[in-house]
């Protein structure tokens, strides 16, 4: 009788450098512009703070919103045969990204194969629920290329060692074939 598999996983996306210099330059932005908003009162000669104190909150309230949006974790399920991918933008907001059964996967492999690059520009979508928008190619990273509704979807995720037994389970012909580490036994105490 076989046996429930079921495998979960979740990975947050790092800041690249392109985040880095939009975080920066928003925040000198904001900064700028509250200066200027409390100085403005001055030169125009009226009591204008309270009007200054709510334009500066909602500057504030804006570069928190857009900073926070930039966090992004994403979610793997697998349970059987079923996929469910999600992400989870800004630490609440959960969206689910797609679902689909690995046994109609074409094919399941790291991004080091000889196929990846062809799979990718045949793709009509690429999704990458990976740590790094732009990632480095390393046996760390797997692949998923699942037909979905006349589209080839490719979701990039990063790989766990126990997802392999699972994905020759439901696919075998479809899943990259690789020598399975085996886990050493543990010494028995009676053996000695």
């Amino acid at each position: 009788m076989l046996q429930d598999s079921f495998v979960e996983t979740s990975v947050k996306r790092k800041n690249g450098f392109t985040e880095v210099i939009f975080n920066t330059f928003l925040i000198t932005t904001a900064i700028i512009a509250i200066v200027f908003s409390f100085l403005m009162p001055i030169f125009v000669g009226e009591n204008l703070y309270f009007i200054s104190g709510i334009l500066s909150f909602a500057i504030v309230a804006g570069v928190v919103i857009l900073i926070k949006r930039q966090h992004k974790e994403y979610e793997v399920e697998i349970s059987n045969d079923l996929v469910d991918c999600a992400i989870i933008l800004g630490d609440n907001k959960r969206d689910e990204l797609i679902s689909f059964s690995i046994k109609d996967c074409e094919y399941i492999g790291p991004v080091t194969s000889d196929r990846y690059k062809s799979d990718k520009e045949n793709a009509g979508i690429v999704i990458k629920m990976t740590d790094y928008k732009e990632f480095d190619i390393d046996e760390k990273y797997w692949y998923w290329l699942v037909p979905t509704e006349g589209i080839k979807v490719m979701i990039v995720f990063m790989y766990k060692e126990e997802m392999y037994p699972v994905f020759r389970r439901y696919n075998p012909r479809g899943t990259i074939a690789m020598a399975m580490p085996k886990k050493a036994k543990e010494k028995d105490p009676e053996d000695d």
